[in-house]
């Protein structure tokens, strides 16, 4: 199978609709040998955080010598970014070899989009003999299909809030207990604090399967913050580290990290200051200039990214600078509290859709952002692409652009930037 074609029966899986479950995966896999079982993994859920505590976890292990896995979702540019040893993204040739063999192994053609990655992913780990893998999950965590892992090193949770509550639950004590799934027995568990309501049942499930739990105190302080260099300093009370990540919330995430690894996988100080000044985790607060303007991508597509990005903003050289904002969701994201979290600064509004059949429909979130900032002037476009471009020929918009919303929006945007800044051609390989 070529790369082309396994891009496209990977695509005819994309679900309008997610179908959590983990006998679909558990069938296939054991057809394919079981890999997962002859992995080491570190693995990580949550609403939000999950995938930079992953990248910081990942960067400092490999800084400290170790051979790498790393499995994230979604991607930006390319699929086979998901898939990562050494932290270089799994090639062309063996991601379609590998695909040929998850494809023919689901003779059932049951497997989701990204129950077919994660079977991949396994797959490359154990035929790359990885030392360690970092594994975060897609959805939740008790049917994720990433919890077939028998006995991680760690079962971290980052972060509970309201997200995919038409699969996870309507309350905080629900989504944690989804997310506490991937808590096995024996197996060191890690969080920050957390409400009440949300750390309780992480607590129950910790007892259940004798596995100690660590809850994280106090994040690390922000010192200093170089916003064009998307990079920060930031302090634990005693050390000072470079941090190759923007956002209010990266100090609680890598002292997170630090506590995992502290725990159950020491490495060096040395691995510490290179890991964290050389992590790369695009479309989080992720600043680029581009002919004399400059756009924010941010994927944060829930309430508890939005306020995040909100802080992030309050914080930064653009706080009171005008901006043109790109939005586009996904159809099952709470939009009314999505937009509460940002209503009060939105003033020129350009709303379009992200490519994914689980799209929202700009006209719904055009009619919810002018519900909550009747002053705004809101317009739609069906196409991201079209969106950015005009952006970035007319010279009576706003110098910055703030695009958020989704991961595939943030996506697409990036595409178009790097396209206009070195020739890349507009493609999602």
């Amino acid at each position: 199978m070529t790369f082309p074609s396994a891009l496209r029966r990977l695509e005819q899986r994309q679900e309008e609709r997610v179908r959590l479950g983990l006998l679909r995966v558990r069938r296939v896999l054991k057809r394919l040998g079981d890999p997962q079982q002859d992995l080491s993994c570190l693995h990580v859920a949550g609403t939000n955080g999950k995938g930079s505590v992953c990248a910081i976890l990942e960067s400092v292990l490999r800084a400290a010598g170790r051979k790498t896995g790393l499995y994230i979702s979604p991607h930006l540019q390319s699929v086979r970014e998901r898939i990562q040893v050494g932290g270089r993204p799994i090639s062309a040739f063996d991601f379609s070899r590998l695909f040929s063999a998850v494809w023919k192994a689901d003779d059932r053609q049951e497997l989701s989009y990204f129950e077919l990655l994660t079977c991949v992913a396994f797959l490359h780990f154990r035929q790359t003999r990885t030392e360690i893998v970092v594994l975060e999950t897609g959805l939740g965590g008790r049917l994720d299909a990433t919890n077939v892992v028998p006995q991680p090193l760690a079962s971290v949770i980052t972060s509970v809030d309201y997200d995919h509550q038409e699969w996870l639950g309507s309350t905080l004590s629900l989504i944690a207990a989804e997310k506490a799934g991937i808590i096995k027995p024996g197996c060191p568990v890690f969080c920050p604090r957390l409400p009440d309501a949300a750390l309780r049942p992480i607590q129950r499930r910790a007892r259940a399967c004798r596995a100690s739990l660590s809850v994280l105190r106090r994040p690390w302080d922000t010192i200093s913050v170089d916003w064009r260099r998307n990079r920060q300093v930031v302090s634990d009370g005693r050390r000072r580290y470079v941090l190759s990540l923007l956002g209010s919330s990266q100090g609680g995430n890598a002292a997170l990290a630090r506590m995992v690894l502290d725990r159950v996988f020491p490495v060096p100080e040395s691995a510490w200051r290179a890991g964290l000044s050389q992590v790369h985790w695009p479309g989080r607060f992720e600043v680029i200039p581009i002919n004399g303007k400059t756009a924010i991508v941010d994927g944060g597509h829930n309430p508890e990214a939005l306020r995040a990005l909100e802080r992030t903003l309050a914080q930064s050289p653009w706080q009171h600078r005008s901006l043109r904002w790109i939005m586009g969701l996904m159809r099952e994201k709470d939009r009314r509290s999505v937009v509460g979290a940002l209503a009060r600064r939105l003033k020129d509004v350009v709303v379009t859709q992200p490519r994914s059949p689980r799209a929202l429909a700009a006209a719904e979130l055009a009619r919810e952002i002018q519900r909550q900032a009747p002053a705004a002037m809101v317009r739609e476009t069906a196409d991201v692409r079209q969106a950015m471009r005009e952006w970035l020929a007319d010279p009576q918009t706003p110098k910055t652009a703030m695009i958020c919303g989704s991961f595939y929006l943030a996506a697409q945007a990036r595409c178009v930037l790097a396209m206009k800044r070195r020739g890349f051609r507009e493609s999602v390989l």
